[in-house]
């Protein structure tokens, strides 16, 4: 199976006959069809709000999840916290992840979960299963507490090969997994990161696990 944008009723899947499109409101909720939209909405709409729409003119709205930015090396994600509704079949296991970012055998029951018990409260998912949720800006999935934002934040980029001044490799850039998925991400370097100091320090790190160069 390939990973693909799906629908969040039906799980349609993107193809040249149906177009998946997002939740103009929130952006959080996939749809096949203006029918799947419609039944979704008795329950879509107890969290359609909870998202405010995009506006240029005005100022930002702040978000439940703006406390939990800060990564634990001091960097900061700028993007939003996007809850993760499509499948995806992750390219180094060959494992599918559903809905909430885990095994796809589960994720009906952790989607169960989020409108039953939750009711629909994504702050109380997050702070059960932080996997369901991704940052926009890096594509990280909330649990790695981590923002590898290759040149595109507004502070230079923390990660190992921006400061050893190399892009992504092909073997990380390229994997496939439900975080990443729709994104597009740079592959840096971020030219700010680098320091002779910074790069042979990363190296000997990264030497010293086995890490890829």
């Amino acid at each position: 199976m390939s990973s693909s944008l799906a629908c969040s009723v039906c799980n349609k899947t993107q193809s040249q006959e149906t177009d998946i499109k997002r939740c103009g409101r929130c952006r959080d909720r996939f749809y096949c069809g203006r029918d799947c939209q419609v039944s979704d909405w008795p329950t879509h709409k107890r969290t359609c709000g909870a998202v405010a729409p995009r506006s240029t003119n005005a100022p930002r709205t702040p978000m439940w999840y703006d406390k939990y930015r800060k990564c634990r090396d001091g960097s900061f994600h700028e993007g939003d916290l996007e809850l993760i509704t499509w499948s995806c079949v992750e390219s180094e296991s060959g494992i599918e992840m559903g809905w909430g970012n885990c095994d796809i055998e589960e994720s009906a029951d952790l989607k169960e979960k989020f409108e039953n018990e939750y009711k629909g409260d994504q702050q109380k998912l997050f702070r059960y299963w932080p996997r369901a949720f991704r940052w926009t800006c890096c594509g990280m999935d909330a649990e790695l507490r981590c923002c590898d934002h290759h040149g595109s934040g507004s502070k230079p980029c923390t990660c190992d090969f921006c400061r050893m001044g190399k892009p992504l490799p092909d073997s990380i850039y390229n994997e496939k997994n439900s975080s990443r998925l729709g994104l597009k991400l740079r592959r840096g370097p971020d030219p700010r990161s680098f320091k002779p100091s910074r790069a042979r320090k990363a190296e000997a790190m990264r030497s010293l696990f086995g890490l890829q160069m």
